[in-house]
């Protein structure tokens, strides 16, 4: 279908460019050569010279601080919280038999104006879709009871959730059951974006650039917000002085072992490589006890006492950030020229995928799997954002809305999904009748 698509397209611009130079062919030879001393005479403009790296950051900094300042959650969503909270975690608590927990960005420090609130219940003997959804269509049945709003069930997520409404439709919470990976991630990044008053503010700015640039919406193929926060997490352990410890720094020791886990115990670079109860008891629905240190003043003091050395202005930082992930080594595209990232020890390697693979330093997954034409398209922006910053543009400029998706995007995971259905969609190709009778006849039998 592909080599359709292209074929057709290459006919219809051979088809146009003929047409040209037959309309060309008409024009008085004197008029061609007037526009061709025209256009002899006419320059380029250069591109903006490069401010200097502490001139652009010393400017970036205030931009920052105000941007931040609507970044930041409303009140009107922290009061959201203390409702759910008050109201529907005791109602679904003594009807379901499990525990509340909200988690994501209103728990994890990257809570942002405009985001939803993430809730779990945790249920034991609970472990099967069908299940899940029983205990959804138990969440909807008591929220509609209680008259707290409508509730649209989402059952073909690949964890369904129970979307709580209120009267003019807009969310309130999403209800999921036994998410309870998300559950942990939300309290490692929580964890680690604690250390630092930079760390939240430099988050939730980057999760709106990518947002005003297409490029963070798991859903249709770009980057999750989570791979996001990895990104920035790599970039702070990689300062010098770090502003962030690696997850193997901050373990504590196995529950019921002796000895303190080492990074060189590790055959695989995740922190469930190493610990051998899984997150959470199937027959009691209790969590494991968290396998990593949450305490700020243990995690500065006793085992990363380099931390809080650096003073870099968020402008620095901001800058460094877009001109690591904006480098040449990761574009990616070519066999071989991946590189796989792993913020459990702060480390890279290549691989042969040719794109970027961020590993969840909890479970040692890919994060955010996509082709390597969806993966160069999104570099492109890290590309752009460094080449702006150089030449010392604004915030405002930076986050200019893009209007299209990055190429190969649309459906999840990007690729041939998403040609395909961009394929399917109306063109802007001129009708046949408008083509001389041979090159329609040509066309025709390319779409036939």
């Amino acid at each position: 279908h592909r080599g359709l698509e292209v074929r057709k397209h290459v006919r219809v611009l051979m088809v146009a460019t003929a047409m040209f130079r037959r309309q060309l062919a008409r024009i008085p030879a004197a008029a061609v050569q007037a526009v061709s001393r025209t256009f002899t005479t006419v320059r380029l403009r250069p591109p903006p010279p490069s401010v200097s790296f502490a001139s652009s950051a010393e400017k970036l900094t205030p931009q920052l601080l105000d941007q931040d300042k609507l970044l930041v959650p409303t009140d009107e969503q922290r009061e959201l919280k203390h409702w759910i909270e008050e109201t529907v975690k005791p109602l679904l608590e003594r009807h379901s038999g499990g525990v509340f927990h909200t988690f994501g960005s209103c728990e994890n420090g990257f809570w942002m104006n405009g985001s939803d609130i993430d809730a779990c219940l945790v249920l034991p003997y609970c472990t099967r879709k069908s299940s899940w959804l029983t205990k959804l269509r138990l969440v909807q049945h008591l929220a509609e009871r209680e008259q707290l709003g409508s509730v649209e069930l989402v059952k073909g997520a690949r964890v369904p959730v129970a979307k709580l409404l209120d009267a003019q439709g807009a969310g309130l919470c999403d209800v999921s059951v036994n998410n309870v990976a998300a559950l942990e991630n939300s309290r490692f990044v929580a964890a680690l974006s604690c250390l630092d008053w930079r760390v939240p503010v430099l988050g939730r700015f980057i999760k709106h650039w990518a947002s005003q640039r297409r490029i963070n919406n798991r859903s249709e193929g770009t980057l999750s917000t989570y791979t996001l926060i990895l990104q920035l997490f790599y970039f702070l352990q990689k300062r010098d002085p770090p502003l962030l410890p690696s997850v193997a720094n901050i373990l504590l020791e196995e529950p019921g072992s002796n000895s303190a886990v080492t990074p060189t115990e590790v055959s695989m670079k995740a922190v469930n490589a190493l610990v051998s109860t899984a997150e959470m008891d199937e027959t009691s629905g209790e969590l494991r006890p968290l396998p990593f240190l949450t305490d700020a003043n243990t995690i500065c003091g006793d085992r990363c006492p380099e931390l809080g050395q650096n003073q870099e202005s968020l402008g620095e930082l901001l800058l460094g950030f877009f001109q690591l992930w904006g480098r040449e080594e990761f574009r990616g595209g070519d066999e071989g020229s991946g590189h796989t990232v792993y913020v459990y020890d702060a480390s890279q390697e290549p691989n042969d995928l040719g794109v970027l693979v961020m590993r969840c330093p909890l479970t040692g997954k890919n994060v955010n799997p996509f082709t390597s034409t969806v993966w160069r398209a999104i570099h492109a922006e890290f590309e752009r954002a460094a080449l702006l910053l150089r030449q010392g543009c604004s915030l405002q400029q930076l986050c200019e809305a893009a209007v299209d998706l990055p190429v190969g995007c649309g459906h999840r995971g990007g690729g041939i999904g998403a040609t395909l259905a961009q394929a399917l969609l109306p063109t802007d190709l001129a009708p046949a009748s408008s083509l001389p009778a041979a090159s329609a006849a040509a066309v025709t039998r390319e779409e036939a």
